[in-house]
């Protein structure tokens, strides 16, 4: 057994930026677990340009922690308080990865210019490119596995966290080389794992993102605005989000059935087609699926679910304009967006390779020529704004157990986009503070070996079945419990997984798709849960649609002012807290 003073969970761009920042407070006798180095979404994922969004330092716009925090939360059900500490600590994580050589452009003069996201009406997102968060991930870990020597064991799945009277011991790893079971010790663990990535069918999330909230749950968390997820257009043969260019150039939307006959649908949703595609090039930086927006953009994505549930194909195609479309009909904000930036062209194709050509290189290096293929797509699970409950220092209800980035229940009904990135900067320099403010307590060993043999007597007892097979699970997640949720399909569904959880073998295709299985089902479960209860009292909102006895429930916007506490199953709500204002005198800080 290994001892340690804080152990991290995961290799991507929130477990690095934890582990840099408690290195920099001198915990140096720290371990990074992770299941594979290479896997994850930091790694693994993008857009057309894929965004970090920070406080604002271009010089043209006023901006302040106070209001890049009310943004942040701007449509409610998410803590003031938190989204201050994302908005006040962002420069100095921002200019770190600057430091680190994450090349953000500047102007002549070195300040940071930016750009308009997605929910936001600012210009404080920045990038580098359709690889943000790889370019990241890869910066930081370069720090600190090379610089400043962290051990990272690889190969290892987390498949507990040891507790006792509520504090954390430590955690259970099966060594997938050779499937034996390991135990690390310590009293302060973060979680950077991500969200639930094996809960649906049709995900933007890379194959290799699975997530781990179901151990989380396991410990006795409580989870936040759980069913606060985004979810939004994207490719399906190679999972990437097709946001920004991608529909600022206004591409066909075609769906095929197994016939093989093609479709233009979009026309049938709208009253004219100079609508459609005007509201096809807003998608671009109102990609998620928003229900305030679903008799306008969002629209698009309740057309393309349509078309897929029928057992249709979906398509973008690049390669010519849309039937009936006329350049000088689009609305205003379309056509001055394509001629300010010289994009007109006769083609989508042609105006992507003058707008963002390193958008068409993201699917050549995939074999995937949008000069001449057309583009698979879905509506897909993208990002989970809930997730598990944190206080202001990211720890959860246990005490030393932490949780950053997408695992942590960080936002509201909505986010601007890039906000996820910031926070995986900020919640692990918050965390890493913490830690460093604490003292270390002596534990009974006794409760490690007890474990231990729990989980040899578990692996023992494992027999292998190729035949076992959950993934039906993921596609009735997806038709039923996404961006459109049915009250009584998701009844159904908790139903049969609730069989499945009591019923679980010891049989599968070796020890570690168990607890993916295993894990994946107690997430599904809580998710459906926390929809049944919550959503007949809210109805829908932000990210999803609520349909009970075959009728969309309406919002009730009472509730954007509190959060969604789930815990054993059951809902709670409480007052989110507000952005606080700090008015105190310079002197009092000395």
């Amino acid at each position: 057994m290994k001892i340690y003073d804080a152990i991290i969970i995961g290799s991507g761009a929130a477990a690095y930026s934890a582990a840099d920042w408690l290195f920099r407070e001198n915990i140096t006798n720290i371990a990074i677990i992770t299941e594979n180095r290479l896997w994850g979404t930091s790694r693994n994922t993008g857009s057309d340009k894929q965004t970090y969004y920070k406080l604002s330092m271009d010089g043209n716009t006023p901006d302040s922690p106070y209001r890049m925090a009310k943004d942040i939360c701007s449509l409610g059900s998410c803590d003031g308080e938190k989204a201050y500490l994302q908005a006040v600590n962002s420069i100095r994580c921002f200019l770190r990865l600057c430091d680190y050589g994450v090349n953000f452009p500047t102007d002549k003069f070195g300040g940071y210019p930016g750009y308009k996201t997605d929910h936001d009406n600012t210009v404080r997102a920045t990038s580098v490119g359709p690889l943000t968060s790889k370019i990241m991930t890869e910066r930081l870990e370069d720090v600190v596995l090379n610089k400043n020597k962290t051990p990272l064991f690889d190969s290892r799945q987390v498949t507990e966290i040891i507790t006792a009277d509520n504090r954390a011991l430590g955690v259970v790893t099966l060594n997938k080389e050779n499937n034996s079971i390991e135990i690390f010790a310590s009293d302060n663990i973060i979680c950077a794992t991500g969200a639930p990535a094996c809960i649906y069918e049709h995900s933007v999330y890379p194959e290799s993102q699975h997530g781990m909230t179901g151990v989380l749950i396991r410990a006795g968390v409580r989870l936040c605005n759980f069913t606060q997820w985004q979810y939004g257009m994207a490719s399906t043969d190679f999972r990437w989000n097709v946001s920004g260019s991608f529909m600022q150039v206004i591409p066909r939307f075609v769906s095929i059935d197994k016939e093989g006959n093609e479709e233009e649908f979009l026309i049938n949703y709208f009253d004219n087609v100079h609508e459609a595609y005007s509201n096809v090039f807003l998608k671009g930086y109102q990609w998620p699926f928003c229900f305030d927006r679903m008799n306008n953009s969002s629209k698009i994505d309740i057309a393309v679910h349509e078309q897929t549930k029928k057992g249709r194909t979906v398509y973008l195609d690049y390669t010519k304009n849309p039937v009936g479309f006329s350049f000088d009909m689009l609305a205003d904000e379309a056509k001055e967006y394509l001629i300010r930036t010289d994009s007109v062209a006769s083609t989508p194709i042609e105006r992507l390779k003058k707008l963002n050509s390193k958008a068409i290189d993201v699917y050549a290096r995939q074999s995937i020529d949008l000069t001449k293929d057309k583009l698979k797509i879905a509506v897909c699970a993208q990002h989970n704004n809930g997730g598990v409950y944190t206080d202001n220092n990211y720890q959860s209800d246990i005490n030393g157990l932490y949780v950053i980035g997408e695992a942590a229940g960080s936002f509201g009904l909505t986010r601007p986009g890039g906000s996820a990135l910031n926070d995986t900067q900020v919640g692990g320099l918050v965390c890493a503070r913490h830690i460093k403010s604490k003292n270390s307590t002596p534990v009974d060993r006794q409760i490690f070996d007890n474990v231990m043999s729990e989980y040899e007597n578990l692996i023992n007892s494992f027999k292998t079945d190729t035949s076992v097979d959950y993934s039906f699970i993921k596609t009735e997640m997806s038709n039923y419990a996404s961006f459109i949720r049915n009250k009584e399909e998701c009844i159904l569904l908790l139903d049969k997984i609730d069989d499945l959880l009591c019923n679980l073998p010891l049989r599968h295709k070796d020890p570690a798709a168990y607890f993916y299985d295993r894990d994946m089902l107690i997430s599904a479960k809580a998710l459906l849960e926390t929809i049944i209860e919550e959503m007949p009292l809210t109805g829908s909102r932000g990210g999803s649609i609520f349909i009970q006895d075959n009728k969309i429930l309406d919002e009730d916007i009472s509730y954007r002012e509190h959060i969604t506490i789930t815990e054993k199953g059951k809902i709670s709500f409480r007052q989110a807290s507000a952005v606080p204002t700090v008015d105190e005198p310079f002197e009092s800080y000395l």
